[in-house]
């Protein structure tokens, strides 16, 4: 199943969204690291890869399968795992030689689809969402592992990938792939199998497969494209410096009942947990930025910055 955006959208690559003119809301607290050319790289290799595992599953079921990228996107583990259903199928390689685990997902209705067709079945779309058996298990293995083996095929532009297989979990909460707050780069991926539809995701560690993507962009560069890279990166630099944010000073918040906010009537007085000698909160975004003094600046009403709390202690 794939990840929900719970907040805002993390999308490093939401193909949907771009292809019908719908703007991605960005969340500015938690960025996004995976640049627009390395998620650009990394659809086409996904794409590659999406014929391949559909090549895989035909010839292996004797049936048409597509295989189609939904998404690519960025997110902790934390929420990742978090949003796969239980239980679920989560294979979990050593994508050497890139550093931290990866962890490849499967529906488990669509497993157990696929191991009734390799059995001499001939599927139901409406498999159970259970455990599997011994038998199911390793019948489910053996086609993880060529999964991987077209996986490494479909990454040959970007670094000599080995999957090595560590173990298969039915539960997110026992696969310990990485930190809770590790990013990962989740691409999503839906499964056509006769008359059904399934789906899937590959998690890959952020930080060593941007290094991989960076040494790839560096070895098909030129001299004259890098100087140009260079010059709009820091074009892009200088006009961030005039984009117009709104701030604003605040009083701490007060905590109300739902019953004393119905009573409040013209004339009433709140009192705020602000002490007087207390500086106030500069705020950007919903996120405090530095605080200030309340004062005027002729007929204005302005506000000084000042050192934080934390700053004078």
């Amino acid at each position: 199943m794939a990840p929900e955006t719970s907040t805002a959208a993390r999308t490093s690559s939401g193909r949907r969204s771009r292809r019908r003119g719908i703007p991605v809301p960005y969340d500015f607290k938690r960025p996004n690291k995976l640049s627009r050319q390395h998620a650009r790289v990394l659809e086409i290799t996904y794409e590659t890869f999406c014929r391949q595992w559909g090549t895989l599953l035909s010839s292996t079921l004797r049936t048409t399968v597509q295989v189609e990228l939904d998404g690519v996107a960025q997110y902790s583990y934390d929420e990742y795992a978090a949003s796969l259903p239980l239980p679920t199928v989560m294979a979990v390689f050593d994508p050497q030689p890139l550093v931290g685990n990866a962890v490849l997902q499967l529906d488990t209705p669509l497993l157990l689809d696929v191991v009734d067709r390799m059995l001499g079945g001939v599927g139901a779309p409406d498999q159970p969402r259970r455990t599997l058996t011994e038998i199911e298990s390793v019948l489910g293995r053996q086609v993880i592992e060529r999964t991987l083996t077209e996986l490494a095929f479909s990454f040959t532009t970007l670094v000599d990938l080995r999957p090595q297989l560590a173990g298969i979990e039915q539960n997110a909460q026992f696969a310990q792939a990485a930190a809770a707050t590790d990013v990962m780069i989740v691409a999503s991926f839906e499964i056509g199998l006769g008359g059904t539809t399934g789906t899937a995701t590959l998690a890959l560690p952020l930080d060593s497969l941007s290094a991989a993507l960076t040494a790839a962009e560096l070895r098909v560069a030129s001299p004259e494209e890098l100087r140009t890279r260079r010059l709009m990166r820091d074009r892009l630099d200088d006009h961030l410096d005039l984009i117009p944010v709104d701030v604003s000073v605040r009083f701490n918040a007060a905590r109300l009942r739902p019953e004393e906010i119905l009573q409040l009537a013209v004339g009433d007085v709140l009192r705020l947990p602000q002490r007087a000698d207390a500086p106030l909160e500069v705020v950007a975004s919903g996120a405090r930025v530095a605080s200030a003094v309340a004062g005027s600046r002729g007929p204005r009403l302005a506000c000084l910055v000042v050192p934080t709390p934390e700053e004078s202690a």
